[in-house]
């Protein structure tokens, strides 16, 4: 197994049980420390939900998942993990943003370091080969909770072509990574918190079409193989994302 396919597998993957990835994480100082340092985000990720929530709520929301479990006729397996999820959900944005702060915080101020922050996101694209794809629901609530992190206002409305959505380490940065399945092609987008850069850029990089543009307390970073792809995805984006003052 090369780097590049460990670090693809590390990302979508950390536990995973594969031998070749079990080899090289203990004979590579540098794959071993790549996955330490993915492995203790995810701890950490997951002591930051260890909060109570009030009873009255979490009633509801299992309360509400289970009429729709009923209405849909979803056996007694899913009905458990819809439970889970919508928990962890509701958890998630009672969660102070001190600990999602300290992973999207940058050490450079963005507006001066366009490039690097565009590298970061082009690069991590390059280094994950293949990009998961999820249900839109599971996308849509990962994308959800992440964003109100950054701001308590911050919302993205459904996105049913949504395929993909995770905190990601790209280059010098920590932000959200995600994915749209359009009719040009797959449209990856990721949003990084810190200063804004002062207008809407595009450049051409690597072969990719690229948009980067300011957002309320951070900028969003959209790639595309074709600029009927990525206005298409950054029309669309503009419409879902939104603040709920």
């Amino acid at each position: 197994m090369n780097s590049v396919e460990f670090k693809r597998l590390a990302l979508s993957d950390p536990y995973s049980e594969n031998e070749d990835f079990i080899r090289k994480s203990q004979k590579c100082a540098e794959s071993k420390q790549l996955l330490r340092d993915i492995k203790n985000m995810d701890h950490e990720l997951s002591k930051s939900l260890d909060v109570s929530v009030p009873e009255s709520l979490l009633a509801k929301i299992q309360l509400n998942q289970l009429l729709d479990d009923e209405e849909i006729g979803r056996d007694s397996r899913k009905t458990i993990w819809r439970y889970s999820t919508a928990a962890c959900l509701a958890i998630a944005l009672f969660v102070g943003g001190f600990l999602f702060n300290n992973f999207f915080t940058s050490n450079h101020p963005i507006a001066d370091d366009y490039q690097a922050l565009l590298a970061g996101v082009v690069e991590h694209m390059d280094e994950v080969l293949v990009t998961p794809v999820w249900n839109p629901q599971r996308a849509n609530q990962s994308a959800n909770m992440h964003l109100a992190n950054y701001d308590g206002a911050m919302k993205l409305k459904f996105l049913k072509n949504l395929q993909f959505s995770r905190l990601c380490p790209m280059g010098e940065y920590r932000g959200l990574h995600a994915g749209l399945d359009t009719p040009h092609g797959h449209v990856t987008f990721a949003y990084i918190k810190g200063d804004k850069v002062e207008d809407i850029i595009d450049a051409v990089y690597k072969g990719y079409t690229t948009r980067v543009k300011p957002l309320k307390n951070g900028n969003l970073v959209i790639v595309s193989k074709t600029k009927s792809g990525l206005d298409q995805a950054d029309k669309q984006l503009d419409e879902a994302l939104y603040w709920d003052l």
